[in-house]
């Protein structure tokens, strides 16, 4: 009886190991399954970062490739262009030519686009210059104002103000025997201001006529 007892317990004991040791197979099964899983799911992440990263290097060699063009093809304009030589007193060198700068107050009284008497003496010592260090360039004369609104001189606006003030330079310039094949007037109103016009002295800063002398072919198509 008692060994009958002693192999039952045997026999279950056995049983209890076994289902146990199956368990745990199972478990770690089951643990590999999801390690597994999460493996895969990090490497495929892992391969669609690489993609995007690729396409932005192909991108960015793109955005790199043609930087370098422009920058390969602005040297080669730069090169290309005259240096600027030197102006006379008062005139200012700009590529093609020089420019002078003259106070709307000194040629014009206010709101008018009448030359005053004294602007002639002026424009005199600029006509000479024109007919000689820069006989062989287009004048191209530009009228400024600030941006104060036209109320009671009778122009439409300022452009109407700049654009007359300008022909009235270029109406003296021919009258003292510059060619009017030379010669263009324009208006350009408030909107190329020097500084901004938020002050008195700013405003009258931005009060101007500028006088351009450009190589004829190169900046207005004309054939000198």
């Amino acid at each position: 009886m008692n060994k009958r007892r002693t192999l039952i317990t045997m026999l279950i004991a056995t049983a209890v190991v076994s289902t146990g040791c199956a368990t745990n197979k199972k478990s770690e099964m089951a643990m590999m399954r999801a390690r597994n899983k999460e493996l895969t799911t990090r490497l495929n992440r892992a391969y669609a970062d690489l993609e995007s990263a690729m396409r932005e290097r192909d991108s960015f060699n793109t955005r790199l490739t043609s930087a370098m063009q422009d920058v390969t093809s602005l040297q080669a304009e730069l090169a290309n262009q005259p240096e600027p030589v030197a102006a006379p007193v008062g005139w200012t060198a700009v590529p093609g030519g020089a420019m002078i700068a003259i106070e709307s107050g000194v040629l014009f009284a206010p709101g008018k686009a009448i030359l005053r008497p004294r602007a002639r003496k002026t424009l005199d010592g600029i006509v000479s210059t024109l007919q000689g260090e820069y006989g062989d360039k287009d004048i191209l004369v530009f009228g400024h104002t600030d941006d104060t609104p036209i109320k009671k001189s009778g122009w439409k606006d300022n452009w109407q103000l700049s654009s007359e003030r300008a022909l009235a330079v270029v109406r003296f310039l021919s009258e003292r025997g510059v060619s009017p094949e030379r010669l263009a007037a324009c208006g350009a109103g408030q909107y190329r201001p020097k500084v901004p016009n938020n002050s008195e002295p700013n405003r009258t800063t931005n009060r101007r006529v500028e006088i351009f002398a450009l190589t004829a072919q190169a900046k207005t198509g004309r054939t000198p």
